[in-house]
């Protein structure tokens, strides 16, 4: 009631808060769904009440609010769009979906003004509904108009006079969805930031929590603050920068369990490390301290990461773990270990293929051996020139179509779930450059064409990879190399386009397109989509008389080129000067961190690779990974996520030498052996 009091006109007095509910109530009267209301989200621990809340409040003030209401009663559908809208963004935060649709109302409302002057919506409501728009864009992959709607909701909230006195939850749900969209596109440092924006607000560093003036509230901030100093560490992990993280950590960390769990491993990672200066006495204080930051985490954490890290640090000294089987203290097992996946405590340099345009380079530069699977493409605008060359060659050869014709797909650098990605014409293409549109590096690759169908729909293979880095760590016997390994699973999925593939529609519009090429099951309508295992794509394959191994053993020889040039161009960077320099913002190429803590831990990195076929089934490498999705979506879906994840720690057991009894809880319930192949590297 008090957050949702903000949305409200500002010219009166704040009205207790049993009154703004009341009006909540007059809400549910004009149409607004009541059940709604009660509705809440959790986000990592944040209990966000924003997106129910506050939403309904701006139907009451939208319909109260002169200009709104002229439009609402000379055009009936106004008010119905905006209860749309909202009720899209909630249903948005479970199917994505749904966000599309919210997107383009909100950009209706939010613009439906003529002149400057005049505000869509009462002053009070507009930070809460360019927030709800930005929530929605986010959710579609616009993490950089996300960005605009965020920054434009807090410019509201300052002019309001809000960001001067104490902390909102609306403000932190703003700040942290900004954060996130920052991270997703790869922008550590603005992320981290930004995060810790959001806990400078909740800290004062010589009085404690500034905000708490009842337990109520000072849990929210508590936590709130917890879950900002946990992401941005984690976002400086992500850019290699242990430093800045423990720094973070150690003057913001507190009681947390999971900072704490963070801290210890961080501190054990720094002082196993071979390149470590520190005197043994200096060293051993230091261990000791992250020993009981570790065993503190492992009892009080619901992950099973520090319990993990807590047990293999044990290893290191003694070489043998006796470990009791891993008990989940709360929720389900398989979500717990699934989340490992997104843990801090990966390869840094991953990201080098997580990128699309790196990603690119080190498949194809210097000798350009990915060729024979990675689709012919280019890095605009660097390569323009190249690029220009090609369609040359097509206007040569009488291809009259090249201009209008489909064949090309842009590929932002850090597009995922099949967002930040568009199919384009050459004309397309070079409209957009001169233009001046193409701002920053995009991969332009050649579409693979023609397609293999089946059921005449394109369709996509997500193959998963389980990776081990190799590394130095110190033991009682002196310095110890591990060396990295690769498996591949024999459990995947097959992602079908939703609609019907059509060679001759050069022509369609974007949604059209988007329906017969994109494959991911979080683009377009995310409730048509369809998917198959591996195994029915192999009956699929011996009805049709096609060798299904054939095909297969190609995918398995791409995966182990794509990672032995991984690791290869990891181990050069380690020999260069400069190899920790951060050059993340460079406009193309690839640049290695080459930091060796990942083994430490040895925590599997499950990856998914995605193919496309063509139609004599020769696989192409559309992009990697870093982060698949492994919340199971159906039952077939379930079945092959947790055999990939069980198999993968059951790998991590036997490389740590923990007893597999550790992981027992994992084994699936109809679990019918490994699926594993570990590729020589």
């Amino acid at each position: 009631g008090t957050v949702a009091l903000r949305l409200l006109p500002t010219d009166a007095n704040p009205a207790p808060a049993h009154n703004a509910m009341d009006n909540l109530d007059l809400c549910t009267q004009l149409g607004a769904r009541r059940h709604l209301i009660s509705r809440t989200t959790r986000q990592d621990g944040i209990s966000c009440h924003v997106l129910s809340l506050l939403a309904y409040a701006i139907i009451m003030a939208a319909l109260c609010h002169r200009p709104f209401l002229a439009t609402a009663l000379a055009m009936p559908s106004a008010a119905s769009m905006a209860r749309r809208a909202i009720e899209l963004s909630n249903k948005a935060n479970v199917d994505p979906s749904f966000a599309q649709e919210a997107c383009i109302l909100w950009t209706s409302i939010l613009e439906s003004c003529c002149n400057d002057s005049e505000l869509p919506l009462p002053l009070g409501a507009m930070p809460a509904a360019h927030a709800l728009h930005a929530s929605t864009l986010a959710r579609v992959g616009r993490d950089k108009e996300a960005i605009n709607e965020y920054q434009k909701s807090l410019a509201f909230l300052k002019d309001s006079g809000a960001l001067s006195k104490s902390l909102t939850k609306e403000e932190v749900d703003i700040r942290i969805g900004m954060g996130k969209s920052f991270q997703r596109m790869l922008r550590y440092r603005e992320a981290a930031d930004t995060f810790l924006g959001v806990a400078a607000r909740c800290v004062d560093i010589n009085d404690g929590i500034i905000s708490g003036k009842n337990t109520e509230t000072l849990g929210w901030v508590e936590l709130a603050h917890s879950d900002s100093i946990q992401r941005a560490a984690l976002c400086y992990m992500r850019i290699g920068d242990l430093d800045a993280a423990v720094t973070i950590l150690e003057k913001f960390g507190g009681q947390d369990a999971e900072l704490a769990g963070m801290l210890g491993s961080l501190l054990h990672i720094q002082m196993s490390s071979p390149s470590s200066t520190m005197k043994d006495t200096e060293k051993r204080e230091i261990l000791q301290k992250a020993q009981e930051l570790l065993q503190d985490a492992s009892n009080k954490s619901t992950s099973p990461i520090y319990n993990w890290i807590y047990l293999t640090s044990q290893a290191d000294r003694s070489g043998n773990i006796s470990a009791d089987p891993f008990r989940c203290k709360k929720g389900d097992a398989y979500l717990s270990f699934a989340k490992a996946n997104n843990s801090p405590f990966d390869d840094p340099d991953l990201i080098n293929l997580d990128d699309k345009v790196s990603m690119h380079s080190v498949v194809m530069e210097p000798d350009r051996d990915g060729k024979d699977f990675w689709p012919r493409g280019y890095i605009l605008p660097q390569e323009l020139d190249s690029f220009l060359a090609e369609c040359n060659r097509d206007e040569n050869i009488g291809d009259e179509e090249r201009g209008t014709r489909k064949k090309w797909i842009l590929k932002e650098r850090s597009g995922y779930g099949s967002h930040g990605i568009s199919i384009a014409s050459t004309d397309e293409v070079l409209k957009m450059y001169d233009s001046s549109k193409l701002t920053e590096p995009i991969l332009c690759q050649r579409i693979v064409d023609p397609p293999m169908l089946i059921d005449g729909r394109k369709f996509s293979l997500r193959i998963y990879v389980i990776y081990f880095p190799g590394g130095k760590l110190l033991s009682e016997d002196g310095e110890k190399r591990i060396d990295a390994e690769i498996f591949v699973s024999t459990e995947g999925l097959v992602k079908y386009a939703s609609a019907p593939y059509d060679d001759d529609a050069a022509n369609s519009n974007a949604d059209f397109l988007d329906d017969q090429y994109m494959t991911n099951s979080g683009r377009g309508d995310g409730r048509s989509s369809q998917q198959n295992d591996l195994k029915q794509l192999q009956r699929e394959f011996e009805m049709n008389g096609i060798n299904y191994k054939t095909m297969w053993e190609s995918i398995e020889k791409s995966i182990q080129m794509v990672m032995k040039r991984y690791i290869y161009l990891q181990h050069e960077s380690s020999l260069m000067e400069d190899a920790l320099a951060d050059s993340r913002d460079s406009s193309s190429g690839y640049s290695f961190i080459h930091n060796t803590y990942a083994p430490i831990c040895s925590i599997p990195k499950i990856m998914g690779f995605d193919y496309i076929l063509d139609s004599d089934t020769n696989p192409y490498l559309l992009e990697v990974n870093r982060f698949p999705g492994l919340e199971p979506r159906s039952s077939l879906d379930s079945d092959v996520k947790k055999t990939v994840v069980y198999d993968a720690w059951v790998a991590a057991s036997d490389r740590m030498g923990v007893p597999k009894e550790y992981v027992q809880d994992l084994c699936p319930s109809n679990y019918k052996g490994s699926s594993l192949k570990k590729l020589p590297l």
